[in-house]
């Protein structure tokens, strides 16, 4: 069970320094003006001017939004002037967010103490980690920044992918992509697995056999005698029932061995809104990360997203997915607890 697992970095983390929390409260009061400039609950005096008409605060804090809309559709030069500001207060927030991704002094956030990586270089002990996905592809899409920031720190890692993705007839195609996406993201080729097993075949309407897929994930960690293993969490990031089928028999694995002391975190999913907002959700996962107690969730930046980008493109067969490579994991610790081994989760 969980709590039979090991607790390495279970200290409170650092907070956040305060320039990064005075940034995050600018950006977050300065879209909250946006919003209420938008539904015209407040509004500017670009006609009158300040100190001439009806009183200045009165305008300034006024209810009017249907006379705001009205008003700001009447008179075309306001529009675009607002348009203008708006388009340029986004840009600005896209551009910083960029800036704090790249030019973050730490991938880990909190960094102290960081992600698989307290102690000093000469007494860190290098993991055995296994990451494991349901699709070739999953590596790149998702995991990308976790699987370079544990090159980064010198671990031994591992990637396993329980099937060839052979949905479209492209298993073939897409093994091969899958190993070459794997060497540009710093993961020898022996160390890559991908299976091609009669009972896990890719597609929403086929579910996995979680008995199976823990039997396959013990093997592999005796194996390799891997210690830390990474994988999708309940929701599985997309939703897809494969996904979701390789949290639950890594469930089942933590459950039926709860002696073995592996190590294991999971890739948090987030809202269909924060996919697509690329590095400004950078400041919703600092936050995050801060929140939880014992630094039981880590935020890890990805500081060459280049070469996420090139390993994504590997996946030629999958070109439209090029557009989900993500800029950061949040990683959280594995939760068994709720899980009744049966493949369900309690309240």
């Amino acid at each position: 069970m969980a709590r039979a697992m090991r607790q390495t970095g279970d200290r409170p983390g650092r907070r956040s320094p305060p320039y990064s929390l005075v940034l995050m409260v600018l950006l977050m009061l300065s879209a909250a003006l946006l919003v209420l400039l938008a539904v015209g609950v407040v509004s500017l005096p670009f006609r009158n001017g300040i100190g001439r008409g009806e009183n200045w605060w009165t305008r300034m804090l006024s209810w009017k939004p249907r006379g705001f809309i009205y008003q700001n559709s009447l008179h075309h030069t306001i529009s675009m002037s607002w348009l203008s500001i708006t388009t340029t207060m986004v840009i600005t927030l896209w551009v910083i967010s960029l800036l704090r991704v790249l030019l973050a002094s730490s991938p880990c956030i909190p960094s102290s103490p960081a992600f698989l990586s307290a102690g000093s270089s000469a007494t860190k002990k290098r993991r055995n980690a296994l990451l494991v996905v349901a699709h070739p592809d999953d590596e790149s899409m998702f995991f990308a920044p976790t699987l370079l920031y544990l090159a980064s720190e010198g671990h031994n890692v591992h990637v396993l992918c329980l099937s060839t993705g052979n949905a479209d007839g492209k298993g073939n195609i897409r093994k091969e992509e899958f190993y070459r996406a794997c060497a540009i993201l710093k993961v020898p080729l022996q160390q890559v697995q991908i299976l091609d097993h009669p009972k896990l075949h890719d597609g929403f309407d086929k579910p996995w056999d979680i008995q199976l897929l823990a039997k396959i994930v013990k093997e592999e960690i005796r194996m390799r005698a891997i210690d830390l293993v990474i994988t999708f969490d309940n929701y599985g990031v997309s939703g897809h029932p494969n996904h979701r089928d390789v949290h639950r028999g890594i469930c089942v694995f933590l459950c039926d061995n709860s002696g073995s002391n592996v190590e294991a975190w999971e890739l948090a999913s987030t809202s269909i809104f924060r996919k697509y907002t690329g590095p400004v959700d950078i400041w919703l996962s600092i936050f995050f990360s801060h929140s939880y107690p014992g630094s039981r969730i880590y935020c890890l930046l990805n500081k060459c997203p280049s070469r996420s980008y090139l390993a994504m493109a590997e996946h030629s067969s999958q070109w439209v997915c090029e557009l989900f490579v993500g800029r950061m994991n949040s990683i959280t610790k594995f939760d068994v607890e709720r899980f009744d081994g049966t493949g369900n989760f309690g309240l």
